[in-house]
């Protein structure tokens, strides 16, 4: 049954990967341009907090609480909408993209609030009904193994560095499970917005195409949610270490770590970095929505129903 469902998430992620590369100075750029207020902000927080001093922490956090939300979806919005250009043969227009009226942003925020929320509680009770148990009972028998090992003489050394090896394997696949989970969290968020950019709706309508598309083919979204996940969570991960890191390595080597240089080539390649990684999800998610759009309304019946006709010759 998954591998039914696999092969077209598969070609979805694909088709995202495809799309990003015809459009990849756009996206980019709507990402980087997104991050120029955050980063605007983060440096008048750190400025504040060493002129005021920390008394002004509790009024900068509540002021990022307040902003951030509706911030987030101009780069949620933004890529959705780069991507319906690219879809129509167009190049990225970055402002077009990101021209979300402020006050449909903030209800996008305040919606996206509540939907991360109940998504966050809902895969920490899959966590706690399903992974815990798992990792205790894992644990558990390695720990068996190694409390035998200690009586078991030179046999016992070699139990013992096995169920050393296999409670590391063990501690890193449930660290695993755990980031993926919260990607998939993350990306019922950025498919649940997509109503809200993709289509010419009310703000109700909009949130009422969110939970119908939610709740239709639950089990092959959450299938699609786990796989976005790991695939994005291994890019991002080899891409920002990747320029991160080598970017600002010959000034390291030259200038060192201690200069104002390095670090400002540092953090300049690890928000290049994040640039880079960031628009493939919301990509996917964007295309998850469109596909499960034409499938709730019927629009592909006629091609299925076609496809499971006999062919007239076969009969003959």
């Amino acid at each position: 049954m998954i591998v039914q469902y696999l092969k077209p998430i598969l070609d979805m992620l694909d088709e995202g990967l495809r799309l990003y590369r015809r459009g990849f100075v756009g996206f980019v750029l709507v990402t980087a341009i997104w991050f120029v207020p955050v980063v605007i902000g983060v440096s008048l927080s750190i400025a504040a907090v060493r002129y005021w001093g920390s008394w002004v922490v509790f009024l900068i956090l509540l002021g990022w609480g307040l902003g951030i939300i509706p911030l987030s979806m101009y780069l949620v919005g933004g890529l959705s909408r780069a991507l319906l250009m690219i879809q129509q043969g167009y190049n990225v227009q970055v402002w077009s993209a990101l021209a979300i009226h402020p006050l449909w942003a903030t209800g996008m925020g305040c919606y996206g609030l509540i939907l991360y929320i109940i998504a966050s509680i809902v895969s920490s009770i899959v966590s706690i009904l399903c992974l815990c148990p798992l990792y205790t009972v894992i644990v558990g028998t390695i720990g068996s193994i190694g409390f035998f090992a200690e009586t078991a003489g030179h046999l016992g050394t070699g139990l013992a560095i096995l169920s050393g090896i296999m409670l590391t394997m063990v501690l890193v696949l449930y660290y695993g499970l755990s980031l993926v989970l919260g990607g998939a969290t993350f990306s019922t968020l950025v498919y649940g917005l997509q109503p809200f950019v993709q289509d010419s709706l009310s703000f109700g309508n909009a949130i009422q195409r969110s939970i119908d598309l939610i709740l239709y083919r639950v089990g092959y979204n959450l299938l699609a949610f786990m796989f976005a996940s790991m695939i994005f969570g291994a890019m991002a991960i080899a891409v920002t270490v990747a320029v991160g890191v080598l970017i600002p390595l010959p000034l390291v080597l030259a200038l060192g770590s201690e200069s104002l240089v390095t670090q400002g080539v540092s953090a300049s390649a690890w928000l290049l970095g994040v640039a880079l990684v960031l628009p493939p999800l919301p990509i996917w998610m964007a295309l998850l929505y469109q596909h499960n759009v034409r499938r709730w309304q019927g629009a592909d019946l006629a091609r299925r129903i076609t496809a499971l006709t006999p062919h007239p010759s076969l009969d003959m």
